[in-house]
């Protein structure tokens, strides 16, 4: 419908609507074509919802926590729960009609908030993130916080000035913040190599290409994602780009997704061999 205006994430409150001055048979011709779908009385979702919306906005909240990340893109381990942030003051969350089409289909992960607005369909950047330094590791918060940065939704200055009104806790995530990093399964090991004293450079550029961390002068630590790295094309590329910078001295380690995720002792004995063996150093 031309005269009506859905919010950036498909979804748009009825006082909204009105604030449009979209009229009543309008909306009924919405709901006709398709163009809107009610979810609760007086919330609408559009075909390009997200489902994780409709579904926070069916119990009676928004979408919060990593869950908020999910749906703007941003990088986070998918725990399986809808996380929904609720207003302090409201006493519960709602049920949702059996067989609608919005119910939640994971459990659910309230997070009560003092400072959430009503008729909000998700929370905003810097709310988002406090309550993943809350909920979630410190080292998936940090991924969570680079991917804001790196996709442009949080400048350092903003992060930095939301850091000194907020906890210790947030203040030390924010401190490991690397905007550089190109995806949450490289910030990963960078604050993990961290606390083992090792420094892991994000997204250097050797010879005019970018690896994805440098170890000391000559370590280079390469990640792959599910997505980039899939392909064979792709592959043969890294393979290629790999044994570029053996034959300039480099010392290359490759990490696949699950190795990370799932197998990182070893990841880390490997890392640490490397080291002890002064594989991160040119030779004297």
């Amino acid at each position: 419908m031309p005269s009506i205006t859905i919010p950036e994430f498909g979804a748009v409150h009825r006082s909204r609507l009105h604030a449009q001055g979209v009229r009543p048979s309008e909306l009924t011709r919405a709901l006709e074509t398709g163009a809107l779908r009610r979810v609760r009385r007086d919330w609408f979702v559009s075909p390009r919802a997200h489902p994780l919306v409709a579904q926070a906005i069916t119990v009676g909240g928004a979408v919060g926590c990593i869950s908020a990340a999910i749906v703007r893109g941003v990088w986070a381990i998918d725990d399986g729960a809808l996380h929904v942030s609720v207003p302090g003051n409201q006493p519960r969350l709602r049920r949702s009609a059996a067989g609608d089409d919005a119910s939640p289909t994971r459990r659910v992960r309230a997070h009560w908030d003092d400072g959430q607005r009503r008729r909000e369909a998700i929370v905003g950047v810097p709310r988002m993130l406090r309550q993943i330094a809350r909920c979630q590791p410190e080292e998936m918060a940090v991924a969570a916080f680079d991917s804001s940065i790196r996709l442009g939704l949080l400048s350092s200055d903003e992060l930095a000035e939301l850091a000194a009104s907020s906890t210790a806790q947030f203040r030390r995530i924010v401190e490991a913040v690397d905007g550089r990093a190109d995806s949450g399964i490289e910030s990963l090991p960078r604050v993990r190599l961290a606390r083992l004293g090792i420094e892991m450079v994000p997204q250097v550029k050797i010879d005019g290409h970018r690896v994805d961390g440098l170890v000391g002068e000559r370590l280079v630590l390469q990640f792959d994602g599910f997505g980039p790295h899939s392909s064979r094309h792709q592959r043969n590329k890294d393979l290629a780009e790999d044994a570029r910078l053996t034959s300039r001295g480099y010392t290359v380690l490759r990490f696949s997704y699950d190795q990370v995720i799932r197998d990182w002792e070893w990841v880390e004995s490997e890392v640490l061999r490397a080291v002890e063996h002064g594989r991160h150093r040119w030779p004297m």
